[in-house]
């Protein structure tokens, strides 16, 4: 009896854990943020309880299971839909390196040492911080790079006597909501954007995402493209 209850409970895991992800969306990995990692941990957790605690019963898991998800989905709901709450739970990115330069105050907001930061970049085939435009510690814990441009490989019949330096682009449009803080970052201003739209003939609510770079210009994808 005691292998038969192990084997029911294992089952229910199993297609609970796979209804779960899918509340959760497709990511790798390398995307799943520290939030995501708690969902998955007190996930392990109901399905431990449920093959050593005698007293549980199917129905039990079943609605351990479910209500664990209603709650991962109400919460993943909020910060799709309450864009101010992403950054609380979630996190958000930070640059940790510009214009071959660490940023102190981030660094140490994110408790890592100068060491830990060149490990990062060794990784990506970088052996020197100067070497770096701008490196960002995403919300996953990787950290992005753009290399200053003189350090960027190119072809013999590529190279140029003159180049233009390398800059990240900006999201300011995602899914309709201006991101007013990149559009701090950027230097642009929230009536600026709505007449780039205006130009554009495009309505914002109609907007999925619109990154903006400094030499090339908007990238947007509205909902009917």
């Amino acid at each position: 009896m005691m292998f038969q209850t192990i084997a029911v409970s294992l089952i229910i895991g199993l297609v609970g854990i796979v209804i779960i992800t899918r509340v959760l969306g497709r990511k790798e990995l390398s995307q799943v943020t520290p939030l995501d990692f708690v969902y998955a941990l007190i996930l392990g957790g109901i399905i431990e309880e449920s093959i050593y605690d005698d007293q549980a019963k199917f129905y039990h898991i079943i609605f351990a299971l479910a209500l664990w998800a209603l709650l991962i989905w109400l919460l993943e709901t909020l910060i799709v839909k309450y864009d101010k709450l992403r950054p609380i739970l979630k996190g958000r990115p930070i640059t940790l390196v510009k214009d071959g330069k660490l940023n102190i105050r981030n660094v140490e907001k994110a408790k890592l040492e100068t060491e830990q930061i060149r490990t990062l970049l060794r990784m990506q085939g970088i052996f020197s911080i100067e070497q770096v435009q701008y490196a960002i510690l995403e919300t996953s814990g990787l950290v992005s790079v753009i290399k200053k441009a003189r350090y960027d490989q190119v072809d013999k019949d590529e190279i140029l006597e003159d180049f233009e330096q390398n800059y990240p682009s900006y999201l300011f449009i995602e899914e309709g909501n201006i991101s007013e803080r990149d559009l701090k970052s950027a230097g642009k201003t929230k009536d600026w954007l709505l007449e780039q739209l205006k130009d554009k003939e495009i309505e914002l609510d109609n907007v999925y995402f619109a990154e903006w770079h400094p030499t090339g210009g908007f990238n947007i994808q509205t909902y009917d493209s």
